[in-house]
C-alpha cells in the first residue's frame, strides 16, 4: 500500500503584535483563524472582555464553523507572535494534522469552559435559544443521508434506540439517553453524511442549528457533547491515520 500524501500546512502570515494591537476586530469579515505562537491577547465583545488567551490557544474559528463574520475583538495584551491560517485549511488539518486539531480541539474546550462559567454567573441562558420536542414511530426517519439540514438532535427516551445507516447498511446505533446527533453538518454545513431512523417509539429534542452560536451558548451541556464528540471522532481519525500511514507520525511543520 502506497503511503498517503500530505501536504504542507503552513501559516499565511506570523506576525509580531506590539502590546495593545487589534489582531482582529468584532463584526469584520475574516478568512483567517489564528494561534497563539507567545504572548497573551483579550478576548472583547461589545467591548466587554470575555477571556484572555496564552501561547497554544487557537481564536478565530467562528468565520469557518458559523460562517460569518468575527463574532469578537482580539487585543494583545504583551508582545506577541500570532500565526495566522486561511480557513479553507480547516478540512486538511482535521484530516492530516491530528497533532494540530487536538490543540485546537482543547483549546476550544477550555475556551467554553471560561466563557460557561461567566455566563452562568451574569445572565440566565436557559430561554435564550427555544428547542423542540418530537415523537417518532418506529421506521420513522429523523435525519436523512444527503439532506440539507443545521438542526442538532438529542435522544431524550425511545424504546429500542435509533438506527444509524449509510446506503441503506448499518453502521451503528444511538441508544442513551442525552446522545446528541446531526452535530458535524451544523458545525460544517455539510450533507447529512447518515440516515437516522427510529427503532420503535422515540422521543427527540431539536435544537435549532441555524444561529450555532446562540444555541451553544444557551446549552453549555450540549456545547460540551459537541466538542466531546469531535475529541473522540479525532481518536478514530487519529487510528485510520496511523493504519493508512504505517503507523509513521505527520508532524504539524513549524512556522
Amino acid at each position: 500500500m502506497q503511503g498517503k500524501e500530505t501536504t504542507e500546512i503552513t501559516a499565511s502570515q506570523v506576525k509580531e503584535y506590539k502590546p495593545g494591537e487589534i489582531v482582529a476586530s468584532e463584526g469584520k469579515k475574516s478568512e483567517v483563524f489564528h494561534v497563539i505562537l507567545d504572548g497573551e491577547v483579550e478576548i472583547f465583545q461589545n467591548n466587554k472582555s470575555i477571556r484572555v488567551l496564552k501561547e497554544g490557544d487557537v481564536f478565530g474559528l467562528e468565520n469557518f464553523c458559523l460562517k460569518k463574520c468575527c463574532t469578537t475583538t482580539s487585543r494583545t495584551i504583551t508582545l506577541s507572535r500570532i500565526a495566522s491560517y486561511h480557513t479553507d485549511l480547516i478540512n486538511q488539518i482535521i484530516y492530516t494534522k491530528p497533532q494540530l486539531t487536538e490543540k485546537i480541539l482543547n483549546s476550544i474546550i477550555l475556551q467554553l469552559e471560561q466563557t460557561t462559567q461567566v455566563a452562568e454567573e451574569n445572565i440566565q441562558l436557559g430561554n435564550l435559544v427555544d428547542f423542540s420536542e418530537r415523537v417518532y414511530q418506529g421506521g420513522e426517519v429523523i435525519i436523512e443521508e444527503g439532506s440539507v439540514g443545521r438542526d442538532i438532535c438529542m435522544l431524550v427516551e425511545s424504546e429500542k434506540g435509533l438506527l444509524i445507516s449509510r446506503e441503506g447498511k448499518e453502521v451503528g446505533r444511538i441508544t442513551q439517553p442525552g446522545e446528541y446527533f446531526g452535530e458535524m453538518s451544523s458545525l460544517l454545513n455539510l450533507k447529512r453524511t447518515a440516515t437516522v431512523s427510529s427503532i420503535g417509539r422515540s422521543v427527540v429534542q431539536v435544537f435549532p442549528g441555524d444561529n450555532l452560536e446562540a444555541t451553544l451558548s444557551a446549552y453549555p451541556s450540549l456545547a460540551k457533547k459537541v466538542i466531546d464528540t469531535l475529541a473522540s471522532r479525532l481518536v478514530d481519525a487519529n487510528k485510520r491515520i496511523a493504519e493508512f500511514s504505517g503507523g509513521k507520525e505527520v508532524d504539524f511543520p513549524s512556522t
